[in-house]
């Protein structure tokens, strides 16, 4: 093996537990002075998805919250706008192509191809756009681009109802 080769499985197994694969290992090392800013923007990401995937439980059970919002973070509106704003981040900091590179590499795993993977790529799609044209916009103000994407559907979600197909953001209270 090659010193290379020894960084790359390496990063990977210091990724892994954040959900990361070889090919997006490989990627970030080539792009190692925008790990700072990659991991921020994954953190902020998940943070405000989380936070957003409550939205509406109020009046459920703290049980019946948690299993709203889990299923809204997995392949529902808050797993959406997740994707969404990530590559948003990443479009606004790294650029379009860098944070293309990265998102695609994060996909590269046993689910490419699937429709999870069609519907992240779908969202980061718009979520690059909404960085590259939002180059000096605040965490708050592509936050607020991220979620007007959704409102008007320009976001995508899975209907497990349907055969898994891709169909337009309507919601918050997806799965309710």
């Amino acid at each position: 093996m090659s010193f290379m080769d020894d960084l790359a499985a390496l990063a990977n197994e210091a990724l892994g537990s954040q959900g990361s694969n070889l090919a997006e290992a490989g990627t970030i090392l080539s792009k190692a002075t925008s790990l700072p800013k990659l991991l921020a923007a994954k953190e902020e990401a998940t943070r405000w998805s989380r936070a957003v995937s409550f939205a509406f439980t109020d009046d459920l059970t703290a049980d019946d919250a948690n299993a709203v919002a889990l299923a809204s973070r997995n392949e529902g509106p808050a797993d959406a706008l997740r994707h969404c704003f990530l590559a948003s981040m990443l479009a606004r900091d790294l650029g379009y192509t860098d944070a293309l590179e990265v998102l695609v590499a994060h996909e590269m795993n046993a689910a490419w191809g699937s429709p999870a993977s069609q519907m992240d790529l779908f969202n980061n799609a718009v979520g690059l756009e909404i960085g590259t044209r939002s180059k000096a916009a605040s965490d708050l103000d592509l936050q607020v681009a991220t979620m007007d994407a959704f409102l008007q559907g320009r976001l995508r979600v899975l209907d497990h109802a349907n055969g898994d197909r891709l169909v337009p953001t309507r919601s918050l209270t997806f799965g309710r």
